[in-house]
């Protein structure tokens, strides 16, 4: 009955004109539990596509975010000691964006958004904080090809190597071209991007003052559907930094593989992996590598359990050869995948360059058509034995429980409560030096999110 509904509502959909109309049908179809989040997001994808590909009008979009969330830190991304106490703050993230669309000829993007904690700005100072977000041009070349040019997000697979970083206040984007490619069965994508401080009169020199960033980057993405039930993507990217103190040398890094899926009925099994070699941004060889494999399992009375495990290569700290051993997972979201506190954020720094094997479980509960309960746990080990001033530490560095409550009464609000805490080790108290008395402390951390995401236009000019 559920694939009878969906399939309705799939023409439903493929028929409407209005982006809101179908997105109410989406978000009601999930509510059921009819389709996953993940169907409904393929939905409105595939709804995108064939709506510019029809439009025969032109199409004006305003949309509104506001989302303030509170927090309270006594272990989030750093483990607490003897001398530190909590702390306690609300950020806020306010966006306003503009989508036209013109026939099948060219979409326009523009989003601007304001990020500040309260109290942090001087209501009276006349310095703006506003900020772009997003800007880009997109005209089609030919039917089903299009070129995206300016700043844009750059959301790929399941986000572990490019992502838009939702969870940060600010977001991530990128100033970039990208060719787009989508078909029946083949989506594929182009990635170019130079990035310079200024204009300049000669030379190519690079300096992001107070920040780090690439120089050079391409990306090419590819997903085909090789039957009704498995999908292929393959991803491979180069990333340059520059050289200090040589401005026209760069440091590349190549980041090669990808991902299969299998999907049938309830069960859903996934595997990934890639290889990363060239240099990193010192200029130390590389020759690292991630797997993660993982089974996901949709239970008759609304529970999902998700099992699985992410391995990131890494080296032996007490042996020097001249090869960086450790995987970075390049400009991808960190929040989703190691632990909510996000103790392991920064790669390799937060594993000591020794590498990491994270097993996990989700569990992801309904509590009828509003509310969903989830709750995620995680062990983490250093893979590779981490040594300082010739000691060797044990490998377990500890294990996260993040507890988080949804609740959404309607289309364009929803509310977020979070609870995590942690028990860590002597190991990662060391490595992440945390200070004195790091070990015996149980980081924790809790916070209440609201964001509210209306429609606040939709018109197609006759």
């Amino acid at each position: 009955m559920k694939k009878i509904f969906s399939l309705i509502a799939l023409l439903l959909i493929v028929k409407m004109s209005s982006a809101q109309t179908s997105n109410d049908i989406l978000n009601l179809l999930t509510a059921n539990h009819a389709i996953t989040q993940d169907q409904a997001d393929s939905l409105r994808a595939e709804f995108a596509i064939r709506q510019q590909a029809t439009l025969s009008d032109k199409r004006l979009r305003i949309d509104f975010e506001f989302r303030p969330r509170t927090e309270y830190r006594n272990g989030y991304s750093q483990i607490p000691n003897d001398t530190t106490t909590g702390t306690f703050f609300t950020n806020q993230r306010t966006r306003l964006g503009f989508n036209f669309i013109w026939d099948n000829r060219i979409a326009l993007q523009l989003t601007v958004q304001d990020a500040r904690v309260w109290g942090g700005v001087d209501p009276r100072s006349q310095a703006g904080t506003i900020s772009l977000f997003e800007a880009y041009a997109e005209p089609t070349l030919f039917p089903g090809l299009s070129l995206r040019i300016g700043r844009q997000r750059l959301i790929y697979d399941n986000q572990r190597l490019f992502a838009e970083n939702d969870w940060r206040a600010t977001g991530t984007s990128h100033d970039a071209l990208t060719f787009k490619y989508a078909g029946l069965k083949l989506t594929t994508d182009l990635v170019l991007a130079f990035n310079q401080t200024s204009e300049r009169l000669f030379g190519t020199g690079y300096y992001p003052s107070g920040w780090s960033n690439y120089k050079f980057l391409t990306m090419h993405f590819l997903k085909y559907n090789l039957s009704k039930n498995v999908v292929l993507t393959l991803m491979q990217s180069a990333d340059g930094y520059q050289v200090t103190g040589k401005d026209e040398k760069i440091n590349y890094r190549f980041t090669n593989g990808g991902r299969l899926e299998y999907t049938s009925g309830a069960w859903y099994a996934t595997v990934s992996g890639y290889y990363q070699w060239g240099h990193n941004k010192s200029g130390q060889k590389l020759d690292a590598w991630y797997l993660q494999p993982e089974v996901k399992y949709v239970a008759p009375f609304d529970l999902t359990v998700r099992a699985g495990a992410e391995i990131f290569s890494g080296g032996n700290t007490q042996v020097t050869n001249g090869t960086d051993k450790s995987f970075v997972p390049l400009y991808g979201v960190v929040h989703r995948f190691n632990g909510t506190m996000d103790l392991i954020g920064t790669f390799p720094t937060d594993l000591g360059n020794a590498g990491l094997i994270n097993p996990y479980l989700f569990l992801i509960k309904n509590l009828g058509k509003k509310v969903e309960l989830r709750s995620d746990f995680h062990t983490f080990s250093n893979k590779e034995t981490y040594y300082k001033a010739g000691k060797a530490y044990d490998s377990y560095l500890g294990f996260e429980n993040d507890w988080t409550l949804t609740y959404k009464p309607n289309s364009f609000t929803n509310l977020l409560v979070g609870v995590s805490w942690a028990d860590v080790t002597n190991t990662f108290a060391t490595i992440k030096k945390s200070g004195p008395g790091a070990s015996g402390h149980t980081p924790f951390w809790s916070f209440v999110s609201v964001s509210f995401k209306p429609q606040v236009l939709n018109y197609l000019f006759k």
